[in-house]
């Protein structure tokens, strides 16, 4: 089979993943990327437009944060729907399952997280650091869109607010996403080919943001629903196209932000790792230790309190989360393992 590999590079297609594809298979299976998932199957994008796909039997013994997701590139059965294969992601969004402690994989293959913000009564800049945090886990590029500019008070303000919490290289915008052309303010990250996803609680504008870059009502198609307040709410994942050939990927509001492995906390709050080298003690806490440089800067006013005392707490939870998540891995594997001795000593019994 011949495959139009021009085809697909709209979709974030690249030299990543045609490098992983089974070239004496190429006649057997092609690439899909993972658009939407439903209840029924996923919804996927092919070189022959898009289609309902269903998982393979293998995927139901994987754990949940291995199977596929939004963003994800797979591979499909030639002669019919069906996802054989999940290839190897340069990027994948993760966080605590709402309530538990296992890994919920949100999204993969993304290249910019658009952090979105209203500049009303739920502006929240602990609530942006968790985001930041979960970027850094990721390994992907933040973008911090402050939206519905007309409520705030004081927007250049908050823009500040914002930036002193940003890592290098990301940025901050303040827009009105109901009447700024959003396509030429954020036209620098909008390449062909680069896939974003937009975050943030519900109603916080992501919709109208969407929207506003699809050029039409796109999430007015099934993947909304109106909440008693009249606003659109996403109730599903999905990865739209946009008219310059990016993609975007629009999930529903988070409630918990949940944390899940070490790397996010100390990437996001790098002046605090910073200043920890000249701590007396390698394994300071920066609680109650003789000789810690992190307090010596709060003391002296060089680092904020409060960005201190945040930064404590994401890093307990964060350390809880990692053991828990191992725990329970222990758990599993030991389970398993039982489970498998006490099947082999049944049938060497019969």
């Amino acid at each position: 089979m011949s495959i139009d590999f021009s085809r697909l590079l709209p979709l974030g297609w690249s030299n990543f993943f045609l490098a992983q594809l089974p070239l004496d298979r190429l006649d057997t299976v092609h690439p899909a990327r993972v658009v939407r998932v439903e209840r029924s199957g996923y919804r996927v994008a092919t070189t022959a437009g898009d289609m309902l796909a269903t998982l393979a039997g293998r995927f139901q013994h994987e754990h949940a944060d291995q199977r596929p997701t939004v963003g994800d590139w797979v591979l499909l059965q030639e002669d019919a729907p069906v996802i054989v294969e999940c290839l190897q992601r340069r990027t994948l969004l993760t966080r605590r399952q709402s309530g538990g402690i296992d890994r919920q994989a949100i999204a993969a293959n993304v290249d910019l997280m658009l952090v979105v913000s209203g500049l009303d009564a739920e502006f929240n800049l602990h609530r942006i650091e968790r985001y930041l945090v979960m970027a850094a886990q990721a390994g992907v590029t933040p973008l911090v869109v402050l939206t519905k500019q007309d409520l705030a008070e004081n927007a250049a303000a908050a823009v500040e607010q914002v930036r002193a919490r940003l890592p290098a290289g990301a940025d901050v915008l303040s827009v009105d996403a109901r009447y700024d052309s959003l396509s030429e303010r954020l036209a620098p990250w909008l390449s062909p080919g680069t896939t974003l996803i937009v975050v943030g609680s519900s109603g916080v504008g992501k919709s109208t943001l969407v929207n506003n870059l699809a050029g039409g009502e796109v999430q007015s198609t099934g993947g909304t629903r109106r909440d008693s307040k009249g606003r659109h709410t996403t109730t599903a994942r999905a990865l739209i196209r946009l008219p310059g050939g990016a993609c975007i990927i629009d999930i529903p509001g988070m409630r918990e932000v949940g944390l899940t492995t070490e790397r996010g906390v100390n990437e996001q709050f790098r002046s605090i790792t910073d200043l920890a080298r000249a701590c007396r003690f390698i394994d300071c806490t920066h609680e109650e230790e003789p000789g810690c440089a992190v307090r010596a800067a709060v003391e002296h006013g060089e680092l904020a309190a409060d960005v201190w005392t945040h930064y404590l707490k994401l890093r307990a939870e964060e350390r809880h989360q990692v053991a828990e998540h191992e725990r329970r891995r222990c758990e599993r594997v030991f389970g398993k393992m039982v489970r498998s001795a006490l099947a082999t000593k049944q049938r060497s019994g019969r």
